[in-house]
């Protein structure tokens, strides 16, 4: 990895101290959502707090190995894939009859909401300042003005802003109508994790893989028109293969290597597609494609099993976090097929397995 840089991209000069965290929250915000951010705040960013689940299983995590020639990481088969999730419905459905834990698990984390407040009118800071006062999880970042255009530039600033004032293991980025069911998710994470480290060994001389956990698309055409119109992006007929944003997980270096290296990378339109082009070159990143993350551009049909939910408003999170999976939808409406994705075929065919 780069070494840091010393001078800071964002802007941000001083952080909350807090201990070492396993997990930060990033929650990509927009300044007047304050019932977004509200919303999250009474259901699912408590979630985990402490962690009273018992341990998932480490046998069902799948650890990527590195090939016998070319030391590049094994991706994970459709089979493998698909034999995984069948293995975390099973484990589901008998999670309310498993033996409570003897002992909660106090796992450390934090949730950000990073917003832009270069050129805001002094209102819209001074109710910012309000609700920083109230709940101090906003993460201000003073040199981003906050629109659309600019999300991964907010994207860029955050990452700085975070790996130079915190120590964490992983990284949530979300954006402010994703749901995430956190408990499951950690509980997941803190077992691969766990594994990782205690196989650390079977990976002698080669670097430790780096968590891209998220939807994967390696089949998105290039836009040509509208605001997320791509005139610079060059490098392939399509985009390079990338986690949708409305949630993914980055494993701590891989935030060093995009916020060490800020100023060389090249800047597209999507974030999400950012993310994956920067990326793309290094060897050891583990892309986790996971159909339990439903962040495409509308929600598939509803899945107990899944775990990070885009395009839920303040209700429908309401509604999640009291039970109600399946509220958003409605008879007349398409839902999407969720797909494993196949590592060994062409862009054009990496998404056709369908999940049953």
């Amino acid at each position: 990895m780069a070494d840091r840089c010393p001078s800071q991209r964002s802007g941000v000069s001083h952080l909350e101290p807090h201990p070492d965290l396993f997990l930060v929250v990033l929650v990509l915000s927009a300044p007047s959502n304050v019932e977004q951010r509200d919303a999250m705040r009474s259901t699912w960013l408590g979630l985990g707090q402490p962690l009273k689940q018992s341990y998932y299983p480490e046998d069902y995590i799948y650890l990527p190995s590195y090939m016998e020639h070319g030391s590049y990481l094994q991706m994970e088969t459709v089979a493998s894939q698909a034999h995984r999730l069948q293995q975390y419905m099973e484990w589901q459905k008998q999670l309310p009859k498993m033996e409570a834990p003897r002992m909660t698990r106090n796992i450390k984390l934090k949730h950000f909401f990073a917003i832009g407040t270069q050129q805001m009118s002094a209102p819209l800071r001074a109710e910012l300042e309000r609700e920083q006062n109230n709940h101090h999880d906003l993460l201000l970042l003073p040199r981003l003005q906050d629109n659309y255009a600019n999300l991964t530039e907010k994207l860029l600033h955050s990452l700085d802003a975070l790996t130079h004032h915190y120590e964490f293991s992983y990284l949530l980025k979300v954006d402010d109508d994703t749901y995430v069911k956190l408990d499951h998710l950690l509980n997941e994470l803190v077992s691969y994790d766990r594994k990782l480290l205690r196989q650390r060994a079977s990976y002698r001389y080669d670097p430790m893989p780096q968590l891209y956990w998220g939807y994967f698309n390696g089949r998105a055409n290039i836009k040509t028109k509208g605001q997320w119109r791509e005139p610079n992006y060059y490098l392939s007929k399509n985009y390079i293969n990338y986690a949708l944003g409305g949630g993914y997980v980055l494993s701590r270096k891989l935030c060093e290597h995009v916020a060490n290296n800020s100023l060389l990378l090249s800047t597209y339109k999507s974030e999400d597609v950012s993310l994956g082009t920067w990326l793309a070159p290094l060897r050891h990143v583990y892309r986790w494609h996971d159909p339990r993350f439903d962040t495409a551009y509308m929600p598939s049909k509803c899945r107990a099993y899944h775990l990070v939910l885009h395009k839920r408003n303040q209700q429908l999170m309401h509604d999640l976090y009291a039970g109600k999976l399946c509220t958003h939808e409605l008879p007349s409406q398409r839902a999407l097929s969720s797909y494993y994705y196949d590592w060994s075929k062409p862009a054009d065919k990496c998404c056709d397995s369908i999940v049953a």
